[in-house]
């Protein structure tokens, strides 16, 4: 089911996915970039994580407006409101 369980669920695991692929994320954007996407991402979604376990939102928007507002505030460059965005309009 698609409920707020899930999609808290989804958050925490693309956490650690951002986490474990940190390093290549960064070396990825080196070559065209300041060489900072993966600790930036990193920087947001352990931001989120903390925000979803903090206020445990109740519907699937909820967690989601607050997953893209998070990042918003937190992934520096143009990532933070491009997810960020993203999330808060879906």
């Amino acid at each position: 089911m698609l409920d707020a369980d899930f999609f808290r669920r989804w958050m925490a695991a693309t956490a650690a996915s951002v986490d474990r692929e940190a390093e290549r994320l960064t070396a990825l954007d080196s070559p065209i970039g300041d060489a900072d996407h993966g600790s930036n991402l990193q920087r947001g979604f352990k931001a989120v994580v903390a925000a979803l376990e903090k206020e445990a939102p109740d519907t699937p928007g909820a967690v989601l407006a607050l997953a893209g507002r998070r990042l918003i505030s937190t992934v520096g460059g143009a990532s933070g409101p491009l997810y960020g965005t993203l999330l808060r309009s879906t």
